[in-house]
This record gives C-alpha cells, sequence and structure tokens, in this order.
C-alpha cells in the first residue's frame, strides 16, 4: 500500500506534485457524450451514419477523378463492396443477439483544432499547387473511408462507436506529406487502416489512462515507408517527391508558424517546436560556419520540417507531459531528423521521409523521457520550471519566446527569404572546390529547381546527371523522360538532346516527344546563331529518322550551320558523296575539312580523301586521295586502313558514327 505524498499525488505508480497533476487534468481532452440507445423512439438518431458514410464512398466512383480511371474506379468499388459487407454482417449478427450498435459523440478539441489548423494548410497549399484541389475528392474520400473504418472496428470489438472528429486530423496530416498514385491509391487506403489498427489495438498505461502510443498518422506511414524504402518503389508508386517540392510556397513557414501558435495556446506543446527550431537553426549555422556550405541544400528550414515541429509530433496523446521532456523530446526529433536527411540522401533515398520516420521512436521514447524528467536534479529543475507561474501563464512565456525567436529568423531572412544554396552555379562552384556532399546537394538543388519551379532548364540538366552517370546512377530512360519534360516546357537544349537522343542513340521515350523536339529545333534554326538545331534537323532529313528523308532539306540545315561548323562541314561532304545533291558551300566546307584533318580528325580526312578521288567540289587528285586514307588510318579508323591497300580507288563508304560518352555528343558552342 503506497502512502501519499502530502506535496504530491500518485498516479500510475508516479509522484507527481499538485502543480503537475493540474496540468495533467487541464491537458484531458474534454469530452460530451451522447448514448443513443437502441430503441423504437429513436430509429436513426447516429446509427445509421455509417450506412450512409458507404453509400456516400461508393459515391465517389461517379468523381471525376475516379471516374476517370479505371484502376482507381476499381479500388473504390472494391472497398465498398468490403466495408457494405463488413456492416451488413455485424448488423446481422447483432441483430440475432439482440446487441444495439451503440455510438456516443464524442468531440475531443485536440482532434477539432487541429484539423481546422491543417486544412487551412491544406487549402493554402492548394492555392499555389494546383494538383492539391485535384487531390481534393480523394482527401474527402479518405475522411469517409477512415470514419467507416473506425465504426466498424469499433462494433467489431463489442464496444460504442466513440463519433468524433479523430479521422480529420489523420487524414489532412497523412495528406499533407504523402499521396500515392492514382493506379495504386488502394496503398492510401492500407496507410489509413494501418493507422487505424494501431490506434485501436497499440495502447498502454499511461498516466492512470489507457491511450495509444503512436500518432495515427505517423505510424501508418511509418510501416509504409519502410516497405517502400526497402522495395525501391517510393518514386514509382508515390507523389511525395512531388508535394514536397510543391509544398514550398510562398510564405508557408508564416502561415504554419500561425497555426500552429492555436494549437500552442490550447495545448501547451510549445516546448517541443521551440526545442526543435533552435536545434535546426543551430545544425545550419555550425555546418555553414564550418564548410561554406548549406546543410540543408537551398534552405535553412524547409517548409515540410516546419510542419513536422508544429502539428506532427504535438499530439498531445503522444507526446511528454513534462517541460524537460518536450525540450529533449523536440531537440532529439530535429537531430534525428538531420541525420537521416543526410543518410537517406547519400544511399539515394527519398528525403522526404526523414520528417517522418523518427516519430514513432520517439513516440516508444515518452515515458522514458517523463521519466528521466522527473528523477533526481533534472526533476527538481522540472519541477521548479513547471511550478514557476501558473499553467497559462507558464505556456503564454514559452509562446512569447517562440514568437520572438521566430520574429529573429524572419526578419533576419534566415527563413521565409531567398537562400544562395538554392542557384545551381553555387553547387557546381562548391563541387569544383571539393565541398563535403556539394554532389548530392547539386543533384538536390537540380531536383528542386526543377520540381518546385517547373524549370525546363533544371529538368535539362536532370537528363544530363542520368545519362552521365557521373554524380547518379546512369539510367537513360529517365534521361530521356527529363529531357522531353525540358522540351515540353520550351528549353531548347531539352529539345536538342531529345533528339540527339534518337539520332545518335536509338532511344527515346514516345515518337510524340521526338516529334515536339524537331519542330521546335527547325523553328529555332537559324543561320549560325543556333548551329545545335540546324545541324541535328540537317541528320534528322539526312537519315530519315525523326523526319522523312530529303537530301535537299538536309543540306539546307546543314548550310545553316555556317561555314566553320566542322559537323555540318561533315554532313556536306556526306551528302555530296551518297546523293546527287551538290551544295555550293562544298569548297568553304572542304577548306574545314582539311583544317581537322591536319590536327588529327580521321573522319574528316576519309571524307577529303573520296571528295578528291571524285573531284566533288575539290580537284581530283588521287594522290591526295590516298594521302589522306593513310592519315585516316593513322588517326585509327580502320576502314582507311584497308582502303589506302587497295590497288584502284575503294568504293565510298560512310564510317561508323561513335558517340563514345554524351559529353561529346553535344559539343558547346
Amino acid at each position: 500500500m503506497t502512502t501519499p505524498n502530502p506535496a504530491g499525488s500518485l498516479n500510475g505508480g508516479v509522484l507527481r506534485t499538485p502543480h503537475e497533476s493540474q496540468f495533467y487534468q487541464k491537458r484531458r481532452p474534454t469530452t460530451i457524450a451522447r448514448h443513443m440507445p437502441q430503441s423504437p423512439s429513436h430509429p436513426f438518431g447516429l446509427r445509421p451514419i455509417p450506412f450512409i458514410l458507404i453509400l456516400l464512398f461508393s459515391g465517389f466512383t461517379l468523381v471525376a477523378p475516379v471516374h476517370e480511371n479505371p484502376a482507381l474506379k476499381t479500388s473504390f468499388v472494391t472497398i465498398s463492396t468490403v466495408l457494405a459487407a463488413w456492416i451488413a454482417s455485424l448488423w446481422f449478427v447483432r441483430r440475432q443477439t439482440g446487441i444495439p450498435l451503440s455510438v456516443e459523440f464524442v468531440p475531443v478539441p485536440s482532434h477539432y483544432v487541429q484539423a481546422c489548423v491543417q486544412f487551412c494548410i491544406l487549402a493554402y497549399w492548394g492555392w499555389f499547387a494546383r494538383e492539391v484541389g485535384w487531390q481534393a475528392p480523394l482527401i474527402l474520400a479518405q475522411v469517409v473511408y477512415l470514419y467507416i473504418l473506425e465504426a466498424l472496428l469499433s462494433w467489431s470489438r463489442g464496444r460504442t462507436w466513440r463519433l468524433g472528429f479523430g479521422p480529420l486530423p489523420i487524414v489532412f496530416s497523412t495528406n499533407l506529406l504523402l499521396w500515392f498514385k492514382a493506379d495504386v491509391f488502394y496503398y492510401q487506403f492500407a496507410m489509413l487502416t494501418l493507422g487505424a489498427l494501431g490506434k485501436q489495438f497499440i495502447t498502454w498505461e499511461r498516466e492512470g489512462k489507457r491511450t495509444h502510443i503512436f500518432n495515427p498518422s505517423a505510424f501508418g506511414q511509418f510501416i509504409v515507408a519502410i516497405a517502400l524504402i526497402v522495395t525501391g518503389t517510393t518514386n514509382e508508386l508515390t507523389w511525395g517527391k512531388q508535394i514536397a517540392a510543391s509544398f514550398e510556397t510562398p510564405h508557408m513557414l508564416v502561415v504554419i508558424f500561425l497555426g500552429g501558435l492555436v494549437v500552442q495556446s490550447l495545448f501547451r506543446v510549445t516546448l517541443m517546436t521551440v526545442a526543435a527550431a533552435i536545434t535546426l537553426c543551430l545544425v545550419n549555422i555550425i555546418y555553414t560556419r564550418t564548410y561554406g556550405t548549406y546543410f540543408f541544400v537551398n534552405v535553412n528550414v524547409a517548409a515540410p520540417i516546419f510542419l513536422g515541429i508544429h502539428l506532427l509530433i504535438t499530439d498531445p496523446a503522444t507526446s511528454p507531459r513534462t517541460n524537460v521532456g518536450q525540450v529533449v523530446f523536440g531537440t532529439f526529433y530535429a537531430l534525428a531528423y538531420c541525420a537521416l536527411f543526410r543518410m537517406l540522401d547519400i544511399y539515394e533515398v527519398p528525403t522526404f521521409w526523414d520528417k517522418l520516420l523518427p516519430v514513432p521512436i520517439l513516440n516508444l521514447a515518452v515515458p522514458a523521457l517523463d521519466r528521466l524528467a522527473r528523477a533526481n536534479v533534472i526533476g527538481k529543475l522540472n519541477n521548479a520550471w513547471q511550478s514557476a507561474l501558473s499553467l497559462p501563464r507558464l505556456n503564454a512565456v514559452h509562446m512569447a519566446c517562440w514568437i520572438a525567436l521566430f520574429a529573429f529568423i524572419w526578419g533576419i531572412g534566415f527563413v521565409d527569404a531567398e537562400h544562395p544554396g538554392n542557384s545551381i552555379p553555387f553547387w557546381q562552384k562548391a563541387l569544383a572546390d571539393g565541398k563535403p556532399h556539394a554532389s548530392h546537394s547539386l543533384v538536390m538543388a537540380i531536383g528542386t529547381q526543377a520540381e518546385a519551379l517547373n524549370s525546363g532548364p533544371a529538368y535539362n540538366e536532370l537528363g544530363l546527371l542520368c545519362m552521365e552517370g557521373k554524380l547518379v546512377k546512369q539510367n537513360r530512360p529517365a534521361a530521356a523522360k527529363y529531357f522531353a519534360k525540358a522540351c515540353e516546357l520550351g528549353d531548347l537544349n531539352g529539345c536538342a538532346n531529345v533528339a540527339g537522343q534518337f539520332l545518335f542513340l536509338h532511344e527515346r521515350r514516345s515518337d510524340d516527344d521526338v516529334n515536339l523536339a524537331m519542330t521546335q529545333l527547325e523553328k529555332n534554326c537559324g543561320v549560325g546563331s543556333d548551329w545545335k538545331s540546324c545541324l541535328l534537323s540537317a541528320i534528322a532529313y539526312e537519315s530519315g529518322r525523326g523526319r522523312p528523308k530529303n537530301a535537299e532539306r538536309a543540306m539546307e540545315f546543314f548550310i545553316r550551320c555556317g561555314n566553320e561548323n566542322l559537323y555540318a562541314a561533315k554532313g556536306l561532304a556526306r551528302l555530296s558523296l551518297t546523293t546527287a545533291v551538290r551544295p555550293k558551300e562544298l569548297l568553304p566546307a572542304a577548306a574545314r575539312l582539311r583544317t581537322a584533318a591536319e590536327t588529327g580528325d580521321a573522319e574528316a580526312a576519309w571524307y577529303l580523301a573520296f571528295l578528291h578521288y571524285g573531284g566533288i567540289g575539290v580537284t581530283r587528285d588521287e594522290a591526295l586521295a590516298r594521302s589522306f586514307l593513310e592519315t585516316a588510318c593513322i588517326r585509327g579508323l580502320a576502314e582507311a586502313c584497308n582502303a589506302s591497300k587497295s590497288a584502284s580507288p575503294p568504293a565510298f563508304s560512310k564510317p561508323p558514327m561513335i558517340v563514345p560518352d554524351w559529353s561529346t555528343a553535344f559539343p558547346k558552342n
């Protein structure tokens, strides 16, 4: 038997001061329960709600995003069928036993307050990102689904369904971080199901009350994240990377900050946010002072992690109850985020998982953190801290400190301002200077600009990275996709790379991409001004790849490249040797070829040999022709070695067009 301490109270074996006891009592959610008994006088009440919701859920098959996608429609039909069968079986069993399907209305403040804040953030994000508007019906469908699932789980366990606002923050929080693509959207419902199961079945006794261990939205996403990381299918199945990029909207940090103040004022979770924010700032400052670059590449504090420290870790039910515990929790979360950011980046795992993965692990550590905060010297410090002022005043002080800190870092441009690292040249220079992690940071900077700004040049740079295979693993199909995207956005270099990959490597994403690229290149071909566009257009007409074979049209584009262009000179020579078309510009082209041959170009020497054999555009001179063949042989062209041994003039054949690597496929001007 335990004797109560006059200075405190015991609950669940944990000694608390009177002030601390008051703290926990005030943090308990207020509920209003309305039990609707099964009786003829209340034939409808709240019990028909799940039946109505199932009809509503099945009705989403008529909504455009669902109706227009067969796979998505099948998912909704299948889930509707399963839910309907489940509730029908429950209704039948309960009718046989005479036990009603009971419902009580329990509005928990932490649920509807967080839901309102999250909804406002979703709406603000959607103002800038049209994808959010497209996703809106699917978000609503998830809300309906989770309400149904909670009812069915409760009734299947023989319990009363506690109808409230609980599903809203779970769904909103999930959709602020992750969407599955339409063809596999059933994984989104599976993720919500995992969260609901974790909330219902993974619980512990805490402060004398049975409660769930994990943040429900984070728990489901954590399990899914591990599966996607292990299988390497994150980018293939989800829009997570695109969400992280589009979430960086103007002044998003200010919007999250203002929404966070609402949560902090009601639930006294400010210390976790403050501790995490200070830790993130210190990591940035120390890293920049040490290496001269930026830890988080193009921001000091990204909008997604700012959301995490305000709404993801501040769930009152799964966070510490002591001041010291909250500070340690927030600090550890920020440090874990920093470590994961770097580790995931190094192993080429999508980095948007970094803010999510630490949450369930820290949820497990909450009781230990609170015990630490109550023990020995730390316990005395925590007790003095929590007893210094009344709870509302103490929370007001914490919030005032946070407001002052945010105002300071915002005022000096540390957050919500243009960042020096948001520059591809900055990271190219850092890479050249040998700065730590500069290669990964360059790739991330390019990817961020491509995704967030929808930048054609950035998509083209991504394509070059994938094609070259130096900073990232070579992936030529991905390169074709990025080049095509750059071309669609009007970047001529992207169009040139689409055409070049098709003409030289016989690779493309689609024929439509090639047609668009060739159209843009022809349109922008001008004499001497854009020789690359002219050259690729000429090669397309010469080879009949991407354009109908047309020697005269090819020769026209070769001429537009200018007399000094070696690649155009070679093209004019090829056409003169293989067709009846003879350009007036062949003499200057031959002069350009001679200069190249004298400096070691075997292909130029090969063309000159046959031009002199036939007297095409130059004087007929068999001795000079053989001299050029010998030059080409010495320079490594095997065909020239064989041809130079022939007693009579050999027949012309095109030398193999070799593209040793992507950097030489399109020499720069």
